[in-house]
């Protein structure tokens, strides 16, 4: 009995979104995002070190300015960028067009922007305690005090990287679905003024925007649930998406 072989589609797919990304600004976002919320914080709590300022608290510092604000804004850009690429040269006629799945060229595409938000995510990661010892040698009279708080920072920004899934492909959903960039900015844009001003809500573990920040929740069971309809919810509507997309016309 022979085996039929491995199907490979998906994999290809996926190389050539990393193919299209190469030089685009998307990767210079990327970079440019999570760099400047460790140069803030890095000057914020270097004016004010000292003794009551630990470096546990400069790092979830770190971790929360970008759940709370950076990434949900470097997400609607990401995903407009990433979009665009297709929607500006009208590209849609000859990917929709090729001998593979639809909704392969969809899941390539939310593969491509999770893998540039884990990107970010490492860059923040081993920048926040860099910026932190650079500022310290810069300034010895104002230096953070207290253990380097490694895991908890990476445990951290792990959960935020997770429960971001469902952001992610909500704004890449709208990116996809609509040739003008307008409504996912409008999207995006919405989505954080609605969050920042329903923090504190007993709704922010299940508004997408919010997801994120209660990532970071001091409360176990709070910080689960953030996270389960961030990841969970994300790999639902990655389906829904694909699926959806792939019935679109050519044209």
């Amino acid at each position: 009995m022979s085996l039929s072989p491995p199907d490979y589609t998906l994999l290809r797919c996926l190389r050539a979104e990393f193919t299209k990304l190469r030089g685009s600004l998307a990767l210079l976002l990327c970079l440019v995002a999570p760099v400047a919320v460790a140069a803030l914080m890095a000057l914020i709590f270097n004016r004010h070190g000292g003794e009551d300022l630990p470096w546990r608290m400069y790092l979830l510092g770190n971790a929360a300015t970008w759940a709370y604000f950076m990434l949900p804004m470097t997400i609607t850009a990401l995903t407009v960028l990433v979009a665009q690429m297709e929607h500006g040269p009208r590209m849609w006629n000859h990917l929709l067009a090729l001998p593979l799945p639809r909704r392969h060229i969809f899941f390539a595409k939310t593969g491509a922007v999770m893998s540039l938000c884990a990107g970010m995510t490492v860059v923040l990661a081993l920048l926040a305690p860099a910026l932190g010892y650079l500022s310290d040698a810069i300034t010895p009279d104002r230096a953070l005090t207290g253990p380097v708080a490694w895991g908890e920072l990476i445990g951290v920004l792990s959960r935020i990287y997770a429960s971001a899934w469902l952001l992610v492909v909500i704004q890449l959903w709208a990116a996809l679905r609509w040739r003008s960039f307008v409504p996912p900015l409008a999207l995006g844009i919405g989505g954080t003024f609605v969050a920042v001003a329903a923090t504190g809500s007993d709704l922010g573990p299940y508004f997408p925007w919010l997801i994120p920040t209660n990532a970071l929740a001091s409360d176990g069971s709070a910080a689960l649930t953030a996270l389960f309809i961030g990841a969970v919810g994300g790999a639902v509507c990655t389906i829904a998406m694909g699926l959806h997309l792939a019935r679109r016309p050519a044209t």
